[in-house]
């Protein structure tokens, strides 16, 4: 007898939710996209960059106006274009444990992002994760689709991470990200 409440509210709740599904105006909306991703750091010899294969991401609207989604970013996907500093950058993510970078994006309001120039997300690389603020600029947006660059740079130390080193080449700890996202309205 003391399951026939709890099994109660259950079913109560169970109903509140699927009227919710039905009711005009409370489908949650849900928008599709690609994001290009480039990166650049500094070592003891020299400059280099790197890019990231595209990335699709999804992002659905709450019924309270904010967007939320996640972005897995393939550690594998990662290249510089000389294969020894990829097999380095692999190994100091260990890709082999920890095969994706992830950034979790919750209640994003488009035209706060817009006016301040900012996007707040979560940051996720092995098992370290860390609140980011991205600035935001060359915002487009109609309708149906928005784009934006966002740029934000990652310190390896705030991370958990030793950054590569050959002989006397050490890479510098800071690592700065562009991200040119396009999203559109499903």
């Amino acid at each position: 007898m003391s399951n026939a409440p709890s099994a109660r509210v259950a079913c109560f709740v169970s109903v509140v939710a699927c009227l919710a599904t039905f009711a005009p105006g409370a489908r949650a909306e849900r928008a599709d996209g690609s994001l290009e991703i480039s990166f650049s750091a500094t070592s003891t010899l020299h400059d280099f960059s790197g890019r990231v294969a595209a990335v699709a991401v999804a992002i659905e609207q709450g019924l309270d106006g904010g967007w939320s989604g996640t972005v897995d970013v393939p550690v594998a996907s990662m290249d510089t274009g000389l294969e020894r500093r990829d097999e380095s950058m692999r190994a100091m993510l260990d890709a082999a444990q920890h095969p994706r970078i992830g950034g979790r994006f919750r209640d994003l309001r488009p035209e706060q992002v817009h006016a301040s120039g900012v996007l707040p997300f979560l940051l996720q690389i092995r098992d370290v994760e860390r609140p980011v603020q991205a600035t935001v600029s060359h915002w487009q947006q109609d309708d149906r689709t928005a784009r934006f660059d966002a740029e934000f740079d990652v310190s390896l130390r705030d991370f958990a991470l030793e950054a590569p080193r050959v002989l006397f080449v050490r890479v510098g700890d800071r690592v700065h990200v562009t991200v040119h996202v396009t999203l559109a309205r499903s």
